[in-house]
């Protein structure tokens, strides 16, 4: 049985819903590079926190054969 690959787009998709579920009620917020406005071609996800501190998390994929 072949496995289906699952895209970077798709990962940060999935990836910014589970973060936005278990740190909203904290008032953090988790949104995409795209969203945010971020000039870079990678895909990824920024999480503010209540304080206003923000860390960047960088999707890149990679083939393992």
């Amino acid at each position: 049985m072949k496995k289906r690959r699952l895209s970077e787009k798709r990962f940060e998709t999935r990836l910014a819903r589970l973060i936005e579920r278990r740190i909203e009620r904290a008032g953090s917020s988790a949104t995409t590079f795209r969203h945010a406005g971020m000039l870079t071609m990678h895909r990824g996800l920024v999480v503010t926190l209540p304080s206003g501190q923000e860390f960047q998390l960088t999707i890149v994929g990679s083939t393992r054969y």
